[in-house]
């Protein structure tokens, strides 16, 4: 199996069991292409981008994101800690999440629209200035995720939980919360809610 290469084109291609750990891999262009148990962490993806593609069981967490093109990329089951998304263009910005780990990730002054997050944990996530009208976080764990000058109308956060959202910051209008978690959005005002 070969390693991926910079300023390299890519189709249709799966790469498996693979290290670039801290390695570069600039302006490298993967389209439909898989990526099962690949260590990305702390490496440059400076330029690349990825079109069409999934990572499964991958490790991304402090990768560099910056001016990385994702355009309908599935991330599955992987380790995406401390990720700046909010340096990836955003032009055709378009991902999914299921089952992934993104505590501390940013996704500040993105316009994400119809994101799906499902079953991730998103602890200390970033989300300022975010436009995410129609996205859902179904089954994710929000502690202490920020949530400030957002877009977040018709968002779904009902399976969601330990959020907090102040509804004075945050254009809210058509979300969906569950009776058991307004807590979340009542937080700043201090009162129990039984």
């Amino acid at each position: 199996m070969q390693i991926p290469e910079s300023n390299t084109y890519y189709e249709e291609e799966e790469f498996r069991d693979l290290e670039l750990k801290k390695e570069k891999l600039v302006a490298a262009t993967f389209e439909l292409c898989e990526f099962v148990n690949f260590d990305f962490s702390e490496a440059d993806l400076a330029d690349t981008k990825f079109i069409e593609c999934s990572f499964m069981n991958c490790n991304l967490s402090l990768a560099n994101m910056n001016n990385v093109t994702l355009n309908n990329v599935r991330f599955r089951k992987s380790k995406l800690v401390g990720v700046e998304f909010s340096k990836c263009r955003d032009f055709l910005l378009e991902f999914s999440f299921s089952d992934c780990i993104l505590s501390s990730s940013d996704f500040s002054n993105m316009k994400i629209l119809n994101t799906k997050f499902t079953n991730c944990k998103l602890d200390n996530a970033q989300f300022v200035n975010t436009v995410m009208k129609g996205s859902s976080f179904d089954g994710c764990n929000l502690k202490e995720a920020v949530f400030d000058l957002c877009n977040l109308e018709f968002v779904d956060f009902s399976t969601a939980s330990s959020f907090t959202i102040d509804p004075e910051v945050n254009r809210m209008k058509n979300s969906k919360f569950s009776n058991s978690d307004l807590a979340g959005l009542l937080a700043k005002y201090e009162l129990k809610v039984v």
